[in-house]
């Protein structure tokens, strides 16, 4: 989180609405360059997913809103595009992004390894952090099977939550018990009974 901040604060404009974009949605980088403006209906981006062509529907959070409405004005088709005003492509981001993560890194500012890739990663890793199920987050990233969500997520620090979902076990098995009265007769057969 620390890092994200990091990078969206100190990016150029035209480089850090790209950036949110990414970290806002999930989506792939190159989906993210490629995403036009007719996209974006209302509080909604409508797209494929290029490597896979699932159909992604991606509310607009009011954080990625705030995003978007920072873009620099420009007359590419795309939502996203370069100081130059045209659309970004993929090498000429990729360029800029290691550049400016280098210059990061140099400054002991973030660790070295973040990648656009990454971005991705992190999207998945929270939600699933969040207690989403994988059905749901393969939806939002347009993954064909929850095995790549599973895949993405696959560093999710649930430690924290799953020690809470055991507090909840604890507790609700202690009420249980206390809830549960002792009989007052015996359930053990009476051999009395079985006699002639």
């Amino acid at each position: 989180m620390e890092e994200r901040d990091i990078v969206l604060s100190r990016a150029k404009p035209h480089v850090r609405v790209a950036l949110a974009l990414m970290i806002n949605t999930g989506l792939d980088p190159s989906d993210a360059l490629k995403l036009r403006k007719d996209q974006i209906d209302g509080d909604t981006i409508w797209g494929v997913r290029g490597k896979t062509g699932e159909q992604v529907a991606i509310p607009v959070s009011p954080t990625l809103q705030a995003a978007l409405d920072s873009i620099p004005a420009h007359e590419a088709a795309t939502v996203l595009a370069s100081s130059q005003g045209g659309p970004w492509t993929y090498n000429g981001f990729s360029t800029v992004w290691h550049r400016f993560k280098t210059a990061l890194e140099n400054e002991g500012l973030i660790k070295k390894g973040l990648t656009l890739k990454g971005l991705r990663h992190t999207v998945a890793t929270t939600l699933r952090e969040a207690g989403l199920d994988e059905r749901r987050i393969a939806d939002l990233l347009g993954q064909k099977t929850p095995s790549m969500a599973r895949h993405y997520s696959r560093s999710a620090n649930l430690a924290d939550k799953n020690r809470e979902t055991m507090a909840t076990l604890e507790e609700d098995n202690r009420r249980r018990a206390e809830s549960v009265k002792p009989l007052q007769k015996s359930v053990k057969p009476d051999r009395n009974e079985d006699q002639p």
